[in-house]
């Protein structure tokens, strides 16, 4: 066997290279070479050399120099050993012929030993020198001695050495073995593949195969290999998307954009005036219809709108659960989706707030008590809403406008915000088009009739519909959506109020001038992206800060131009709104334009190479989603929760969530009797009263005033004897977590045949109104609240909900039935009764004597603004109020006044006093009304030195 070890032995000896460079004749003549070394004594060296080749392998040179020290002194123990059988010829002869016998035998073992050696593949070595040696005559004596010496004297070290080295020998070997063993299969296995090579090529011959040529009769088999499957989720094996992975290869991570906060690019308005009617006239054009967007490039460089309309068509014939499911991972702000609101539009508006700052949502520019006013149109199911109501509870009045049925407003899902105050109306056509004329005006009526004519803080639009299939042409498919949104806000946002529209592509002049228009008509607008608007899509929003007075010109120049789509046809429509002349003579608003559509588009590109990636390469992953919800909704200030139904509770138990100590809920009216007055309002200027239906002995308890609860909508409960029942005589809404003390009203309006009634629930005082505990305030800081909160409760006549409404408050002082306004009406059975006409209010529909509401009041409520041992007086010098401590002598005027001198919900509703007029005899208003005069007069008189 050779080893490894056997050419790095070999490659120290001087003769290594002999076989390449020397021929055998050259070997023979070296006598000096043979004179030296006898070839017994070349086959011993030859031979111990073959034992220890193991111990050089590759590990020590001290193996090595061992081996030759051993050989140089059994060299020279043999060379005395063959003078001394030389001199003694008496003993050579006979041990000669001994010799030649063995010598015959061990030239037999040791060529057949050589034989082996030959076999192993160590050719032209050991084994063809010691042939040469073995058949020259002349040294065959001296061979004979050198054998027998090295054969019969070993030395103890020699056999000490030969032992460790057989070990090694043998380590080496299995080592040698087993690399000869994986070299020898990976042989076998090339030659069986040579093999099958073979006969595959001779099969192929023989059905006729030639290099460069199908098979088949006619040579049409495919010479190209089969592909690899490239099958990707549900698609059929086989169906190719084309472009799909070349759109893939294209996505670079390190162009995109991941960041909490965007940026804001605002462009100011820097004309005075508005464009006038003729100029508006002259720019309109009016062409062919026009079903193509890819040469589109006045407003974008031409190269990304080729890459957007190209990026997009890549995704038709891609199945759209793939699309969703790529889509979904890649986006890195798509774990956010609708946060704890109805749909992701809700936190579309709550990131694009945010973003300007909470423009729409803050009530700092309101004045006191002041309605928040929104719309919301073409936004079914209403997300938007859901957020302002949501962000300003029930301290905001909304308008909503949509399509009906299927689009239309979902508020039974309105479980963040208070769909209580929100008021969607659908029309005269009660279809809720935008596009229709009548529809727009009609809207616009109602909403400047409930916000005193002056229109709505801000507007939001969210309008859009399915596209499938024509996606690249979205933006012209929705210009007249575009344009009515537009028009829509000029009719019903006031002066200095908000806009905020979703627009698509901006790269026809039809949009570029409907955006030019809208920028003249405010002070500031800005094209805006927000993060969780998805990046793939081409949806931007239009925010349009401020609007400027005397846009009505603008407005009636829209509601033509709406006329005109509405009868527009194939060689009939609107082209451009605005000549591209007069938008390149606005350099800084084209320069924009341009700005935002390539920087919006080349956002676009990216995300939808990046959706194709995620496409085709099932495994990639967004690993931000998880740190980019958590920032965003920080940074949004919307709490990081899900989206739960509101829990289902008793009563009972959501008054103990209310009302840490419900036990005054059973406290009794004081009632006011003629014995009693001078007690009681003894200090007149301490009470405020109102007139109420409740009866000393009703009919019908439930008519009576007391605590009314809401748990959300609909779901109201009213405090009886026996405990809480819900309401179900009259149809009215709270929001949740109400807690107000009310009656059951008749209110009337015309007289005898024409008289009219409804019922109607009004508010005396309140606990806690959509949430805010506002008991710890004062008595009329109260009932400004709850005026604004009926406010935003307001329905409409026609609603099916009942109206809600606040009691007036009436400071007791001299003049006192003069301002309960007690009138005389004829009833329906043309019997006369006193009522109490309710004061007037832009929320009526007519405004005729005839039509004023009324009620017949059968009590008067007193509830007292101040607690002991304060009272309030009237300071004659100053002409106003003042509150007196009559322990400490301290008085302070009312601006002034402590917080301690006001009295709460719960010790106004305990020291409450009921006059049952007009049923009691005994005290009647000319009574009253003297002893509350003489009363003021004593108070005033008393208040000089102050």
């Amino acid at each position: 066997m050779r080893s490894n070890s056997d050419e790095s032995d070999y490659e120290n000896e001087s003769f290594i290279n002999t076989d390449h460079d020397e021929s055998i004749e050259e070997k023979r003549t070296d006598s000096s070479f043979f004179s030296d070394y006898s070839t017994n004594e070349k086959h011993k060296k030859k031979t111990n050399h073959f034992i220890y080749t193991t111990l050089s392998d590759e590990t020590s040179d001290l193996n090595e120099s061992d081996c030759n020290e051993d050989y140089y002194s059994s060299n020279e123990h043999n060379n005395t050993s063959i003078n001394i059988c030389i001199n003694d010829s008496s003993d050579c002869d006979d041990k000669i012929r001994t010799r030649k016998k063995r010598k015959n035998e061990d030239t037999y073992h040791y060529n057949k030993k050589q034989k082996l050696h030959e076999d192993s593949g160590d050719e032209g070595s050991s084994q063809n020198i010691n042939n040469i040696s073995i058949n020259d005559p002349s040294s065959n004596d001296e061979e004979d001695i050198r054998i027998e010496k090295n054969i019969y004297e070993d030395s103890y070290h020699y056999n000490k050495r030969q032992k460790i080295h057989k070990i090694k020998n043998k380590i080496e070997n299995d080592i040698s073995d087993k690399n000869n063993f994986n070299v020898n299969e990976e042989l076998n296995k090339q030659e069986s593949k040579n093999l099958n090579t073979d006969k595959v090529k001779r099969m192929m011959k023989k059905m006729g195969y030639k290099e460069g040529y199908g098979l088949g009769k006619n040579k049409q088999g495919r010479l190209e290999p089969v592909e690899a499957s490239k099958q990707h989720g549900r698609r059929g094996l086989g169906h190719n998307i084309p472009g799909l992975e070349a759109s893939s290869l294209k996505w670079d991570p390190a162009e995109e954009e991941i960041k909490c906060k965007e940026d804001m690019e605002w462009i100011k308005n820097s004309n005075k005036n508005l464009p006038t009617k003729e100029e508006m006239h002259f720019w309109l054009q009016i062409g062919p219809k026009k079903m193509t967007i890819d040469d589109e490039t006045q407003f974008c460089h031409e190269d990304i709108v080729r890459n957007i309309i190209n990026s997009k068509t890549v995704f038709d014939n891609l199945d759209d659960v793939e699309f969703r499911r790529a889509r979904t991972r890649s986006n890195p702000y798509e774990t956010i989706r609708g946060a704890f609101f109805l749909n992701r539009a809700a936190v579309k508006m709550a990131n694009i707030d945010r973003a300007c700052n909470f423009m729409f949502t803050d009530r700092k520019h309101l004045g006191k008590n002041e309605l928040l006013y929104f719309a919301d149109v073409c936004a079914g199911p209403g997300g938007f809403s859901e957020y302002v109501l949501w962000r300003t509870k029930w301290h905001a009045k909304g308008f909503g406008f949509t399509l009906k049925n299927e689009n239309d407003f979902k508020l039974a899902d309105f479980y963040a915000g208070s769909p209580e105050t929100f008021h969607p109306y659908y029309g005269p056509k009660d279809n809720g088009d935008v596009f229709d004329s009548e529809n727009q005006r009609t809207f616009r009526e109602l909403i400047m009739k409930y916000t005193h004519n002056k229109g709505v803080h801000f507007m939001m639009s969210d309008g859009g519909f399915s596209v499938e299939g024509k996606e690249n042409l979205q933006e012209i498919l929705s210009k007249q959506l575009y344009l009515c949104q537009c028009l829509v806000a000029l009719m019903i946002v006031r002066e200095k109020g908000h806009f905020v529209t979703k627009l698509f592509d901006i790269f026809t002049p039809f949009s570029a001038g409907l955006i030019y228009l809208m920028y003249r008509c405010f002070d500031e607008i800005c094209i805006f992206k927000p993060n969780s608007s998805r990046p793939a899509n081409s949806e931007r929003y239009l925010i349009c800060k401020s609007k400027r007075p005397g846009t009505e010109i603008v407005m009636q120049y829209l509601n033509k131009i709406n006329h005109l789509l509405l009868d527009s046809d194939e060689n009939n429509d609107v082209i451009q709104l605005v000549s591209f002349d007069e938008l390149e003579k606005e350099k800084q608003f084209l320069q924009y334009l341009r700005t935002s559509n390539e920087y919006l588009g080349k956002k676009q590109i990216i995300g939808l190479c990046k959706i194709a990636a995620f496409c085709e390469d099932n495994t990639l992953v967004e690993t931000k989603q998880a740190d980019m919800r958590k920032e965003c909704l920080a940074y949004w200030k919307l709490p990081d929760e899900s989206r739960t139904i509101p829990k289902h509770m008793k009563p009972k138990d959501k008054l103990n969530i209310l009302v840490k100590d419900s036990t005054f809920l059973s406290n009794f009216a004081t009632t006011l009797k003629v014995d009693n007055i001078n007690n009681l309002l003894n200090s007149p200027y301490d009470w405020f009263c109102m007139p109420c239906s409740t009866k000393l002995q009703p009919d019908d308890e439930r008519k009576n005033a007391t605590f009314y609860m809401s748990m959300g909508r609909s779901n109201v409960y009213r405090y009886l004897k026996y405990g809480w029942v819900e309401v179900s005589d009259i149809n009215i809404e709270l929001p949740s977590n109400t807690l107000v003390y009310a009656e059951v009203v008749h209110e009337m309006k015309r007289e005898f045949r024409h008289q009219q009634k409804v019922l109607a629930l009004h508010i005396i005082d309140a606990f806690i109104l959509g949430g805010e505990d506002v008991s710890q305030k004062y008595l009329r800081e109260r009932h400004e609240l709850t005026k604004k909160f009926c406010e935003a409760l307001w329905k409409p006549e026609g609603s099916n909900y009942a109206r809600v409404r606040a009691k007036e408050l009436f400071p007791v002082n001299s003049d006192i039935c003069e301002k309960l306004q007690i009138k005389e009406r004829r009833m329906k059975n043309n019997c006369p009764a006193l009522v109490y006409e309710l004061p007037e209010t832009s929320l009526h529909y007519d405004q005729n004597c005839d039509d004023k509401l009324y009620f017949i009041p059968n009590s008067i409520i007193f509830l007292r603004s101040t607690v002991n041992p304060w009272n309030r007086y009237v300071s004659k010098t100053h002409r106003t109020t003042y509150v007196f401590n009559y322990k400490t002598n301290e008085n302070l005027f009312d601006k002034n006044r402590p917080r301690s001198a006001e009295a709460n919900f719960i010790e106004s509703f305990k020291n409450r006093v009921i006059w049952y007029w007009p049923s009691d005899k005994s005290l009647t208003m000319n009574i009253f009304a003297k002893f509350i005069k003489d009363k003021c007069n004593i108070t005033l008189q008393n208040g000089l030195s102050y």
